[in-house]
């Protein structure tokens, strides 16, 4: 599996863990994500700083590739008012942001997370499942979930 970057740092997420030596790492959901990009008052201070320190080399956030895709509908919808380009351009040129892609060891994964109904969410809970990460979210019904991680 390949990620979804442009970089010649390539890698695999699920089985290159290892090589991200950072102080944690994370998986973003997508209303942190967009807050985060457009600077919105929503965004926790703790989801801020975790973000901050991303964008400082000091943590990797994955993104699971369905958090890239609700992006750019709520962008389509003018739900909220944001560049969807200079998001994806930012993510793809930053070493620290790594877009992980729906693919088989994920579906998988999500086969076992029966107590998730909305699929987006579910994709989103197996990536960190996977990944052994917590999730970025305000998410009520994740925040719920005891064997999922988060913060927020």
């Amino acid at each position: 599996m390949l990620l979804m970057k442009t970089s010649p740092l390539q890698r695999n997420p699920f089985t290159a863990k290892q090589e991200y030596k950072a102080s944690m790492n994370f998986v973003t959901d997508t209303h942190a994500l967009i807050w985060w990009f457009t600077d919105s008052p929503k965004l926790s201070k703790k989801a801020a700083g975790i973000f901050e320190e991303c964008e400082n080399g000091e943590s990797i956030i994955f993104i699971p590739s369905i958090v890239i895709a609700e992006a750019l509908s709520i962008f389509d919808k003018k739900r909220v008012s944001f560049d969807f380009k200079k998001l994806l351009k930012q993510i793809n040129d930053s070493e620290h942001f790594v877009i992980v892609p729906l693919d088989s060891p994920l579906l998988l994964k999500m086969v076992d997370l029966k107590d998730i109904p909305e699929l987006h969410d579910k994709i989103i809970a197996s990536t960190a499942k996977y990944l052994n990460l917590p999730i970025i979210t305000k998410d009520g019904i994740l925040q719920g979930i005891p064997h999922i991680k988060t913060v927020w």
